[in-house]
């Protein structure tokens, strides 16, 4: 009955599927371009199988409580990432009756990577004893890092922040979280109890680089439809956290409060005395994927059992 029940699944998801695929080739004829090394009929098809496992809080079929329409916006929303999820670049999520893809720890450092090749994410964590200094520039509100000393025996002792340098168009910058931001982030998420507290370096920093490259996508116009003669071919993700530990997305839950220590005085290094004496550390918060491709006139798609996409 079970094995009934997948080959059924998986025929309603590759139905979805194909209408993808035969949508998303009619928007190329129209200019609707992709990364060059992504292809994504082979993405679309490999992710039939996950889909058709995937389940809600009750161990409900995602296929059984998820609209049509939603299943095949997912996907659209995969392709226009340009992302894989049978290669875990990013993951389906039921949220109500409607099937949602979040992009992972991998697929955030590979929409980063596409845009600027060799940068490679080197999150660092800044612990009690550490001595942190930074400063900002005063013409254009960078900060930059002055001094982090690090002694070995700091490394048992808790945690007080994290920083990562993020590229730009002007080059590296310095991107920080603190413990109580890193925590708040953590907090938005109703899983992941135990894995923070036991694996919880390994988390912070995939809870910021997850973060900075948020950033970086969301402040990048056209992230997948540039065609570049001189655009390097996207280089494979460094398995910079092991891939053991659930995808985090910088969500997690909020960790058990536990009594103060003291803790180290992160000091700023004015370049002037007339530099302000407060900034916001406060990371951006992601918004919403904006969808590039608009549906040519005359020739609706239609999902199988529910009308139209809702892209």
């Amino acid at each position: 009955m079970e094995e009934k029940n997948k080959t059924t699944a998986l025929a309603k998801v590759s139905q979805i599927g194909d209408e993808v695929i035969k949508r998303i080739e009619i928007l190329c004829q129209g200019g609707f371009t992709m990364p060059k090394d992504y292809n994504y009929i082979n993405a679309i098809k490999m992710s039939f199988l996950r889909i058709a496992e995937t389940e809600d809080k009750n161990h409900n079929s995602a296929l059984a409580v998820c609209t049509p329409s939603s299943v095949s916006t997912a996907l659209f929303k995969m392709v226009t990432r340009g992302l894989n999820m049978a290669l875990d670049q990013c993951y389906p999520i039921v949220r109500g009756d409607r099937l949602c893809i979040d992009p992972s720890y991998f697929g955030q450092v590979l929409m980063v990577k596409r845009i600027y090749p060799d940068w490679e994410p080197f999150p660092v964590v800044i612990h009690e004893g550490d001595e942190f200094i930074y400063r900002i520039d005063e013409t254009t509100g960078r900060k930059i890092l002055v001094k982090h000393e690090q002694k070995f025996e700091n490394l048992d002792k808790d945690y007080v922040g994290a920083y990562l340098y993020i590229p730009s168009k002007a080059g590296l910058d310095l991107y920080i979280m603190t413990k109580k931001q890193i925590l708040t982030a953590w907090s938005k998420s109703p899983s992941q109890q135990g894995v923070h507290k036991t694996f919880t370096e390994k988390m912070i920093k995939k809870t910021i680089v997850n973060s900075g490259c948020r950033m970086v996508i969301n402040s990048t116009p056209e992230l997948h439809g540039e065609d570049n003669d001189e655009e390097t071919q996207t280089d494979e993700i460094p398995e910079v956290m092991n891939a053991e530990f659930e995808e985090v997305n910088d969500n997690a839950p909020e960790l058990e409060n536990k009594p103060e220590q003291p803790k180290p005085s992160i000091s700023r290094k004015p370049k002037d005395k007339n530099e302000a004496s407060q900034e916001d550390n406060k990371p951006e918060q992601p918004s919403a994927q904006e969808e590039a491709a608009a549906q040519p006139e005359g020739q609706p798609a239609e999902a199988p059992g529910n009308g139209k996409f809702d892209f």
